[in-house]
């Protein structure tokens, strides 16, 4: 894979070493509106990666691409390939795949919902009914999340009436809930 535009002190990751991966990425916004430029970036495994950059340089934008949120407004081109599945297909699972890669941003937003129902709506929408279930993985996201102390006692209570660092954690919780592993036999419709 060639790297584009990164200085050479950069180290290229043997495929082996590479969980995600994108080549030649672009994002056209209206067809035309070209927003992202063949980005190409590898992310190793088991590591923390950090994206710089200036306020509209497209970070926020590349991200969104790897678990598909900007399907409804942009066309995006190129290669995401996650575990040696170019993520990009049309036959991909997307819910599956936001398992897998989700996302919690710096801004925190929590559903318009009790603090429960943030944790239990992608569950019950999932065919998850079962209610001490629910519970016991609401309890596990939260605590995971450093929450559940905080909240144990208020879980119906709107989870908009927590402080921004709790409701950045509720967002952690929430994406934790869904146990994100890898399937690829569920990626793939």
């Amino acid at each position: 894979m060639e790297i584009i535009d990164q200085p050479s002190y950069i180290k290229t990751f043997d495929k082996k070493d590479r969980a995600l991966y994108t080549e030649n990425l672009s994002v056209f916004y209206g067809g035309t509106i070209q927003k992202q430029f063949d980005a190409s970036l590898q992310f190793k495994k088991n590591t923390i990666t950090a994206l710089i950059g200036g306020s509209g340089s497209g970070k926020s934008t590349f991200l969104r691409c790897l678990n598909r949120m900007n399907d409804q407004v942009a066309r995006v081109d190129g290669k995401i390939m996650f575990h040696g599945l170019d993520v990009n297909q049309k036959n991909i699972n997307v819910y599956e795949l936001r398992k897998n890669i989700g996302m919690v941003f710096q801004r925190p937003n929590p559903f318009p919902k009790s603090i429960r129902e943030n944790i239990t709506y992608a569950l019950k929408a999932n065919g998850q009914n079962d209610k001490q279930k629910l519970n016991q993985i609401v309890e596990e996201s939260l605590r995971a999340a450093a929450l559940w102390d905080e909240v144990k006692d208020k879980l119906d209570k709107s989870a908009l009436a927590l402080s921004g660092g709790q409701q950045q954690r509720l967002c952690i919780a929430r994406a934790l809930a869904v146990k994100p592993f890898y399937l690829m036999s569920q990626l793939v419709r």
